[in-house]
């Protein structure tokens, strides 16, 4: 027969023995006196007579608690209280308990028949058995594993922490005990941690629905969190707190935190748990995270440690409550996707990317939602499976649905005419939409009939940028939540989140574009901005901006840097201190409208310490959050599609003060491996996706690439504290020499704004517009012949002295000479002279008779005619001297700086391009 339902599941959470022997110690009493109520000496003496039975036969028994008894035999009627007590009260429910006596509860064994205490004599004896059988195979116990964990904890700090039997407790034993349990659910995922290379402050053993959070940097979990002195351990129901402060700040965080906080304690019943924030862990910074986050908790004393009936029964508890939360949770998400207008972020749009290519690659035919989760790994463009396939490309479908992509019908999926066209136009990186896909659905939206709620939300929200033209997020969110209808649902953090989730769409789209703080709506058009005047004309107002500001330069110097940044965005100035290197990064910079306060200029002093990339572009801390650098700040903020058309200027100061090879190599191998793509150059990953651990990490770092309206200098000084350059940094820069410098200028202008005479000019002015010879050789075929006939002569100059220049530098010395001609800037020769000096001379350097035959053949080329080189080979003073001779050679600049490397050569007996 079946017993009543108070009493069918009675031991379904049980960790010791002692709830079945009670109940058949009550059983047998009442049978032995024929009473329905038994006195407690007497239920304790056959409690105890039953387990010393066992214990004596020699069969697996629980051992007594230390301070009860050293074993059973040993024990007496007076001191089993402390462990019948346990049992008692886990039975409450059934049992009514006075001074003296104790039996079932009045109403409940009134309705029982005789055959319903046979039954339950027989399931105590059933259960009993099993849990025997258990310990034989097994012998955990949860107070024994914690108390181990409390202490020894302290000591094996201060012991060799990998391979620490610790750790294999706390990781492994415990998470797989627990997961044994009845009542422990295969969503629930259960995972511990003493620390991840290093022991850990608070060691922990969390236990989380998978179905909403699968770390404890974010959502709400249960976890066992041990105190930092040991004294101590609770199980509480709390929050996350990693993310929400990286992504919020502390303070909208915390705030975030007791707001959720409040709403849970109301939703649950939480009964038998405390509810406050008295959770003391440590007196470090955690402490007050844990307590704001925290919903309610167990605390549990070192010294007075509850049996194991307790701890699960209190676990079983715990567990009860966060599955109805999470199960409001769940419902309250369908709930919402059905009746609020905007519950997709860009995110999803991008992760739908895999599921548009893949319907498209299979052709014309639906395909069912069980083949897509086969194949997830590719669908799901991620690298690891997810762990809820089936729940996550449903909601991605409904997204990519409302968006009018795909079509979904009993589960069968399948592209519309929109999708199909809009899959024709993918980038090669599947995370960035390409401007006709922009486009698409930018049309999607203006299309009249059948809008779908995000596309209503997201038209919502352009009118209010319209009206707005320029704001800040909190300008906009309330009149944006107030359109949703949620103002009075929402708090004002869930609030401001949704809106930057929609001005994300609306960035993405082209809508908005962002600086500093501020927002501004903007009119896009997909075909290329092109600058209002002529090159010519723009650098003539770059250079009256510059003199206008009081700063002069000598003559040509503006059209070089400006030609220099068009053939390569890399440029290195060099010389003395004080002549003007950094300003002159700075003016050029306003000049097209980029400045410190809109973010497009950023000054970054280069440390003697920094040894490797991470020192720019960022790096992961222990808890496996990217820190990013500030270059990969600035690319990130220059990569969004409302900033590409804006040049970004980074500027490296004193570049050379640590080796550039080391900290500087990631970025100078990137920019050799620039391309086209969808009419904008593009290069490899400067941070792979693959290596970032957070999703949140992924999306705005993952495959960061160096885009094309961001430029590099760098400034240098020459002297006893720098590093010199390896060729492979000269290689790919155009080097700028600051040496000669003439005092007796003074400024002229009254000092005109960088909007007073112009417009602000696009990046078109200053992107590269070739990446292979091949692009050009046609069009400029003969300046390209010419200047490389030039270039092999000097090249049969420099390989006496191992010297020579490869194709990178003959192609970009091409490109520069092809803008010069292209732009009408400088004269041929006064182009190729700067490039000679640039591109050919910071080669050369050493103390060798065959360096300063090299440099007298260079300065024939230099100034276009034969010298007698073995006369010049003993006495080369006459070359150096003649400053007359040195300004009518055809390249004066490249002439002047040889005659200096060869006076240097004869003074010193070494020469070298940067001796000043």
């Amino acid at each position: 027969m079946a017993l009543p339902t108070e009493l069918s599941n009675i031991f379904s959470n049980k960790q010791k023995s002692y709830k079945m022997v009670l109940i058949l110690a009550l059983l047998t009493e009442m049978q032995a006196t024929g009473l329905n109520v038994v006195t407690l000496k007497n239920l304790k003496q056959r409690f105890l007579s039953l387990l010393q039975e066992r214990e004596s036969n020699g069969l697996t028994i629980d051992h007594p608690p230390e301070k009860a008894g050293a074993s059973w035999n040993s024990m007496t009627v007076n001191n089993v209280q402390s462990v019948i007590a346990t049992p008692i009260s886990a039975l409450s429910s059934i049992l009514d308990q006075n001074n003296e006596t104790i039996g079932f509860k009045k109403d409940q064994y009134e309705s029982w028949s005789d055959d319903v205490l046979r039954e339950l004599y027989n399931y105590a004896q059933t259960e009993l058995e099993n849990y025997y059988n258990q310990q034989i195979r097994e012998g955990f116990f949860l107070k024994e594993a914690l108390s181990d964990i409390l202490s020894t904890y302290i000591q094996a700090k201060r012991e060799t922490f990998a391979g620490h039997r610790l750790g294999n407790l706390v990781r492994q034993t415990i998470p797989t005990e627990l997961k044994k349990l009845p009542f422990i659910h295969s969503e629930l995922k259960i995972t511990g941690s003493i620390g991840q290379g290093n022991w850990a402050t608070i060691p922990w053993i969390a236990i989380m629905d998978k179905r909403i959070t699968e770390t404890t940097r974010q959502g709400e979990y249960l976890v066992y969190l041990f105190a930092e002195d040991m004294k101590s351990v609770y199980l509480t129901f709390m929050q996350g707190v990693t993310i929400p402060v990286e992504t919020k700040g502390k303070q909208a965080a915390y705030q975030y935190f007791k707001q959720k906080v409040q709403e849970i304690r109301d939703l649950l019943p939480l009964e038998g748990m405390v509810k406050d924030d008295a959770i003391y862990l440590t007196s470090g910074g955690l402490g007050q995270d844990y307590q704001v986050s925290t919903i309610a908790y167990y605390r549990y004393e070192l010294e007075h440690l509850p049996e194991d009936e307790l701890l699960i029964a209190d676990l079983n508890n715990a567990v009860t409550n966060y599955n109805e939360y999470v199960t409001k949770v769940l419902n309250s998400n369908d709930e919402l996707e059905q009746l609020i207008s905007f519950n997709y972020t860009i995110s999803h749009l991008y992760a739908g990317q895999g599921i548009l290519k893949y319907l498209h690659d299979q052709g014309s035919n639906a395909i069912s939602l069980d083949e897509l989760i086969t194949s997830q790994g590719t669908v799901l463009l991620s690298g690891d499976d997810v762990k809820q396939p089936k729940e996550r490309i449903r909601h991605l479908g409904r997204a990519l649905q409302d968006l009018g992509l795909l079509t979904i019908n009993e589960s069968q999926f399948s592209l519309t005419d929109l999708g199909q066209e809009y899959v024709n136009y993918f980038n090669e990186n599947k995370w960035v939409l390409s401007d006709t896909q922009v486009r698409l659905i930018r049309d999607q939206l203006n299309n009249v009939e059948g809008q779908t709620p995000l596309i209503r939300s997201i038209n919502k929200a352009i009118e209010l940028c319209i009206e707005l033209n320029t704001f800040t997020l909190d300008e906009l969110a309330p009149l944006f939540i107030e359109a949703l209808g949620m103002l009075q649902t929402w708090g004002e953090v869930t609030q401001k989140q949704r809106t930057i989730f929609m001005l994300n769409w609306l960035e993405i789209l082209k809508f908005v574009t962002k600086s500093g703080q501020q927002y501004t709506y903007i009119q896009w058009e997909e075909t290329p901005l092109v600058d209002s005047l002529t090159v010519s004309e723009r650098v003539a107002t770059i250079k009256n901006f510059i003199a206008s500001k009081g700063f002069m330069y000598p003559n040509h110097w503006i059209e070089n840097f400006f030609l220099s940044l068009k053939a390569k965005p890399f440029v290195i100035l060099a010389g003395v201190s004080g002549t003007g290197k950094t300003k002159l990064v700075k003016l050029f910079a306003e000049a097209v409208g980029a400045t410190a306060s809109n973010g497009q200029f950023t000054l970054i002093p280069v440390r003697p310490d920094w040894s490797d990339p991470s020192d720019l572009l960022g790096y992961k801390d222990l808890s496996g959050a990217f820190r990013p650098g500030k270059l990969t700040e600035v690319i990130v903020e220059a990569s969004r599609v409302g900033n590409q058309h804006k040049p970004y200027f980074i500027c490296l100061d004193e570049m050379n003060l640590a080796r550039v090879e080391h900290y500087f190599s990631d970025l100078l191998s990137v920019l050799e491996t620039q391309e086209w793509d969808n009419q904008r150059i593009v290069t490899t990953s400067l941070i792979h996706r693959d290596s970032l651990q957070n999703e949140s990490d992924k999306q705005v770092y993952g495959n960061l690439h160096l885009p094309d309206n961001v430029y590099m200098i760098g400034t240098v000084n020459m002297d006893e504290t720098t590093h010199p350059f390896s060729k492979k940094v000269l290689d790919r820069a155009n080097t700028i020499e600051f040496n000669y410098i003439d005092l007796g200028q003074y400024p002229t202008g009254d000092g005109l704004t960088v909007n007073e005479g112009a417009t602000v000019p696009p990046n078109s002015l200053l992107r590269s517009e070739y990446l292979q010879l091949v692009d050009v050789y046609r069009d400029y075929k003969q300046l390209t012949e010419e200047t490389t006939e030039l270039l092999v002569k000097i090249n049969g100059i420099l390989e006496q002295i191992h010297s020579h220049v490869g194709f990178r530098i003959r192609d970009a010395v091409c490109f520069y000479m092809i803008y010069n001609e292209r732009f009408d800037l400088l004269s041929k020769e006064a182009a190729f002279d700067m490039q000679l000096l640039q591109k050919i001379l910071p080669r050369i350097q050493g103390s060798h008779s065959s360096v300063k035959k090299a440099l007298l053949q260079l300065m024939q080329v230099a100034q276009d005619r034969s010298l007698p080189i073995s006369e010049y080979m003993e006495d080369a003073s006459k070359v150096y001297l003649s400053m007359e001779t040195l300004a009518s050679s055809k390249y004066p600049q490249s002439a002047r700086k040889i005659a200096f490397m060869l006076r240097r050569l004869e003074e010193d007996g070494f020469t070298s391009y940067w001796i000043s």
